[in-house]
């Protein structure tokens, strides 16, 4: 019978908990995800600029559904300052799915959302939408988006 050298079986013991470790590590990223995602809707529906702005990372990239690709800091906040403008503003969302990489680097969510705003006419309107996020973690443990898009599935 062949035996298995010894620093072979303590790498593949290593490799099996680092591997393991780094799936939990990943699975106890999700909360976070889940509580820095409400915190940023409590912020848009306090129509917060300061504080909603504080949950993007770096060269932020968002594609909303009514304009073109929004590229960089500047034109992802000045979007938002004009949405916080309208008196009707408010947003109902849910994050439904949270996955993050087995880094524990990265991860996504996708949701859904219901919007109010000012209509063309003028008066209430209301729209409903589903969204797709990418996270990116921070040096500090925080988790930033980096990505952010969304369609209209019921749009006045």
């Amino acid at each position: 019978m062949r035996e298995v050298p010894l620093n072979v079986a303590v790498l593949c013991l290593a490799t099996v908990a680092a591997t393991g470790s780094i799936a939990i590590a990943a699975e106890f990223e999700e909360p976070s995800i889940h509580d820095i995602y409400d915190s940023w809707v409590e912020a848009a529906n306090e129509k917060d600029i300061e504080k909603w702005s504080t949950f993007l990372a770096d060269s932020p990239y968002f594609s909303p559904a009514d304009s073109p690709p929004l590229t960089g800091t500047d034109e992802v906040v000045g979007y938002y300052k004009r949405s916080f403008a309208d008196p009707w503003f408010s947003l109902d969302c849910e994050q439904e799915h949270v996955e993050v990489s087995p880094s524990g680097e990265i991860a996504w969510s996708r949701g859904k959302c219901n919007a109010t705003f000012t209509g063309p006419d003028g008066k209430k309107a209301g729209g409903k939408s589903r969204w797709f996020k990418v996270w990116i973690k921070q040096s500090d443990g925080s988790w930033k988006c980096r990505v952010n898009t969304w369609k209209y599935v019921d749009q006045p």
